[in-house]
């Protein structure tokens, strides 16, 4: 990882410091439609009472939904704020930078969503094996990820970075870890496009 990317990432974690309870509040705390049905596919994948591992867990409203559907989950975010929050309404999460710390234990299924967005390309690969290498044989990844081409700072204070990707390079990269895509599904978001995505790791 170089300077920039890792400057990059702080500038954005510490937007996050400043504003999780406001996210929070913004966030519906049920999910629905599509966001639902993406967390039921990753329940159904990993099979009953499975353990999985949601990366950037925020304030924690969808491991408290794929907790009612039966699952074992372990909330992490690189967010200090967020993991405060979620001890304070009475949740065990802890602290995980997914670029940067190891991933301890197997598990059946992992989610990760509205995180990938804030990675610089190069720093994509590592994190994308990372994940295949903390999954059981065949176990099941939810990932979402930005539509689009290129990349840029948002928020009201240019604090956020996000990079957008076309599907077919994503699934490369993908691919290129050991995952086959089983399902895409499709949703707009404060007027832009966002994929998700539920593959397996091969093997």
């Amino acid at each position: 990882m170089s300077d920039t990317d890792h400057r990059n990432n702080r500038r954005t974690v510490a937007a996050y410091e400043g504003y999780a309870r406001g996210y929070a509040a913004a966030v519906p705390a049920t999910p629905s439609g599509h966001a639902a049905e993406d967390l039921r596919r990753l329940a159904a994948a990993a099979g009953p009472s499975g353990r999985v591992l949601e990366i950037g867990s925020g304030p924690g409203w969808d491991a408290d939904f794929l907790e009612t559907l039966g699952l074992r989950v372990q909330r992490t975010d690189v967010t200090a704020a967020f993991v405060d929050l979620q001890i304070e309404r009475g949740k065990a999460a802890s602290r995980l930078d997914v670029l940067r710390d190891e991933i301890e234990g197997v598990y059946d299924g992992i989610a990760m969503l509205y995180v990938l967005q804030h990675f610089e390309r190069d720093q994509v690969d590592a994190v994308l094996h990372k994940l295949a290498r903390a999954l059981a044989a065949n176990g099941a990844l939810l990932v979402s990820h930005m539509l689009g081409e290129g990349e840029e700072w948002e928020g009201d204070g240019g604090d956020y970075r996000v990079v957008r990707w076309p599907a077919a390079a994503m699934d490369q990269r993908l691919a290129r870890a050991g995952f086959a895509v089983e399902f895409e599904s499709f949703i707009d978001s404060e007027r832009r496009p966002w994929r998700s995505v539920l593959a397996r790791r091969r093997g």
